[in-house]
């Protein structure tokens, strides 16, 4: 049985591309998207035990194990297998090692493609770890496929009005061509023999108007196509945008943007092939029955003869079919990484430049953009050479058919206007049919850009809707909050916070401690339901977090990171962005005050006029924390999560600023902090060390209680 390959979409998927060859193998069909979730891939990739517990989740045996080369020589030895090897001493990967037979390794590589090695050779990459897999008792197939790029084509129907159009205009256009072909005939067979100048003269201006219209009917066709084009770009690649702005946070955390954003320029080769298609079905194929009507009237010998290179056709695109499918993959893969090394890049400019690391930066892009330009050399390379045997199979045609059709002249079968008129024609029947034909290349790039795209699509977005989100009022937020043995792990890792359980009481200053990985931003964004706990639960007045609506949720418990994103615009557009309703200019120059950022936005010419570059690259850090106080205060939320919100500013600022949080006494507020003496002006403290909620009581009651925040408090003063 023929093993199948299945190409990692992406740079860190070869464990769960491997794991779906394996389930492939057996008759299994799932998505790479729930695979990724299963293992718990992430931006370093898929440990071998999150390999193990996916294939389990399948009902699969699965077992890790340390081998050396003998182990191949195990008749019983289960296959096919995952091995863990280390490509170029330099990154770790997983591979499908599917038959072993006579000392060579049949290799199912999620990179590479298929190989064969030497066991020997394989050695040298081979770190030892094997993964053994087989199917237990409980064990049935499934299929769960992504959707096909048919899901897209009620998109395509929404425009049938311009569809239409379209194929009329083709129709003219073509109509046109053949009037003009008979032109030919009737100038060889009838005007200049028998010398009718007059018809001539009528003819010749008639046709010339003829093609006047042809322009206008081409400009015309072109102009809808644009109009088609763009329309299906809107649908298809916004409908992605949206549906990416919905997914959880756990999706962003194990992607990077280059990846996500890749999938958003792939939706193009999607519209491409749809668009032909369309064309293909409505005009092609009806000019081919038509012109090959037309043609069989003709000449019956001649139409055979056209139609007995279709099977040359056939055999030129077969030939290229997996070679197309393999170099796509890679086109795209190759683009993905590269788009993600620019976008990281730019992120870090201001560390490149600080260690003085342009140019290592720039070979790492230099090799990636290589990369890329290799594969997509050789993705245009093979089209050129596909498109070479077409054109040589036309050329061939058409010297055959003027070749027999001039013996038919000769002997007075057809006339010498008419052998020129059929090869005029021939070009109608011809391109269309090549239309057809070209449409594999088109349609085997755009599944490959589905399968990447429907693979997002597939994940689900965000619970936005909470079960109980009709019968609560924002009340629920003045009521504390309950943390009950909460824990979490990210995918398949130690989790970051364990078993911690605590209450949060309505309007209270509270401090969370604890040195850096402790798990305190961990557990804010639990508490903004940027992820679910994978143990316990958090309840606002006794209802838990996870029957509540999220937006209703995030209007009225806003989380401040350290690092808040500004957006392109003004600070007035900055400091009301996502609220639901506009505030008084009044409440804004109030909370301005507030936040002690009212001196600063005095001293700008336009004031709350003045533009903010993206990603408030043109503010101090502590004018961009101070914006971002400003911002969550406007929305007017019960509670308030900051995570080192003030960590930017100096000492005397941020005492003000403390203090002034301290003294609203309508709000919840948590302070992640390292500075202790925001600790010290709190109403309770919760320390945190290694995940766990070691300490918590106020600053009097655990400043000699010889605890770790003894420790922190003598460490900071």
């Amino acid at each position: 049985m023929k093993f199948k390959l299945v190409k990692q979409q992406d740079e860190k998927d070869c464990g769960i591309a491997c794991l779906s060859m394996i389930l492939s193998y057996y008759k299994t069909e799932v998505p790479i998207s729930k695979l990724r979730d299963h293992s718990g891939t992430d931006l370093e990739g898929t440990s071998a035990y999150g390999l193990k517990k996916c294939i389990e989740k399948f009902n699969f045996n699965c077992q890790a194990v340390q081998a050396d080369s003998e182990v191949w020589k195990e008749k019983q030895l289960a296959m096919p297998l995952i091995a863990h090897v280390l490509i170029d001493q330099s990154y770790f990967h997983y591979v499908v090692v599917y038959k072993v037979k006579e000392g060579m390794l049949y290799i199912a590589d999620p990179d590479k493609g298929i190989k064969v090695q030497s066991i020997s050779e394989f050695e040298k990459q081979w770190t030892g770890v094997l993964l053994l897999m087989t199917p237990n008792q409980k064990y049935t197939p499934t299929t769960e496929k992504v959707n096909s790029i048919t899901s897209f084509l009620p998109i395509l129907f929404k425009q049938k009005g311009i569809i239409a159009h379209i194929v009329l205009a083709s129709f003219f256009i073509t109509l046109f061509g053949i009037l003009g072909s008979y032109y030919f005939q009737g100038i060889i067979d009838s005007f200049i023999p028998n010398q009718t100048l007059s018809t001539l003269n009528t003819v010749s201006i008639g046709l010339i108007f003829v093609y006047f219209f042809q322009v206008l009917f081409e400009y015309s066709r072109g102009y809808l196509l644009i109009v088609l084009g763009q329309r299906m770009s809107i649908s298809v690649m916004l409908s992605y945008f949206k549906h990416v702005l919905k997914l959880p946070m756990t999706f962003f955390s194990t992607r990077k943007s280059g990846e996500i954003i890749s999938r958003f320029l792939d939706a193009n080769k999607i519209i491409d092939a749809l668009a032909s298609a369309t064309l293909s079905m409505f005009l092609d194929v009806g000019m081919v029955v038509i012109i090959g009507a037309v043609l069989f009237v003709q000449n019956q010998i001649l139409f055979f003869i056209s139609l007995a290179t279709i099977p040359f056709y056939v055999v030129a695109i077969l030939a290229f079919v997996k070679a197309f499918d393999r170099s796509n993959e890679q086109e795209m893969a190759a683009g993905a990484t590269l788009n993600a090394s620019i976008i990281e890049s730019l992120e870090g400019i201001e560390t490149i430049k600080a260690y003085n690391g342009e140019e290592k930066v720039y070979n790492k892009i230099d090799q990636q953009f290589v990369k890329l330009m290799k594969k997509s050399f050789k993705q245009s390379n093979l089209d050129n050479i596909q498109q070479g045997f077409k054109h040589g199979i036309q050329l061939v045609s058409s010297v055959l058919i003027l070749w027999i059709g001039s013996y038919f002249v000769i002997d007075g079968t057809i006339s010498l206007g008419q052998l020129i008129t059929f090869n005029s024609l021939l070009i109608f029947f011809t391109d269309p049919l090549q239309n057809i034909i070209n449409l594999q290349v088109k349609m085997q790039t755009a599944q490959v850009a589905n399968r990447r795209l429907n693979e997002i699509f597939y994940i689900e977005p965000e619970r936005i809707e909470g079960s109980q989100t009709k019968n609560i009022t924002s009340k629920i937020f003045n009521d504390g909050i309950t943390i009950d043995n909460v824990s979490f792990s990210y995918g398949m890792k130690a989790p970051v916070i364990q078993n911690i359980t605590t209450f949060i009481p309505q309007n209270a200053k509270i401090a969370l401690v604890g040195v850096s990985g402790s798990g305190k931003s961990t557990l804010a964004k639990l508490l903004v339901h940027f992820y679910s706990p994978s143990e316990g639960a958090i309840s606002y007045q006794k209802i838990n977090m996870q029957d509540i609506d999220l937006h209703f949720l995030r209007d009225h418990v806003t989380y401040v990171p350290q690092e808040s994103f500004f957006f392109h615009g003004t600070i007035l557009e900055n400091l009301t962005f996502g609220l639901s309703e506009e505030p008084s200019f009044e409440k804004v120059i109030e909370i301005c005050d507030f936040v002690q950022l009212s001196d600063y936005i005095n001293q700008q010419t336009l004031r709350f006029d003045t533009l903010i570059e993206e990603g408030g690259s043109n503010l101090s850090g502590g004018q961009k924390q101070r914006l971002a106080l400003a911002r969550a205060l406007l929305k007017d939320a019960e509670v308030l999560i900051l995570d080192e919100a003030t960590s930017g500013m100096d000492t005397l600022l941020e005492h003000t600023i403390i203090q002034n949080l301290k003294n609203l006494s309508d709000k919840t507020i948590i302070f992640i902090a390292h500075h202790l003496s925001i600790a010290k002006a709190c109403d309770h403290v919760l320390v945190m060390d290694q995940g766990k909620l070691v300490e918590q009581g106020t600053h009097d009651e655990l400043r000699y209680n010889r605890g770790m925040y003894q420790k922190l408090w003598e460490i900071n003063n």
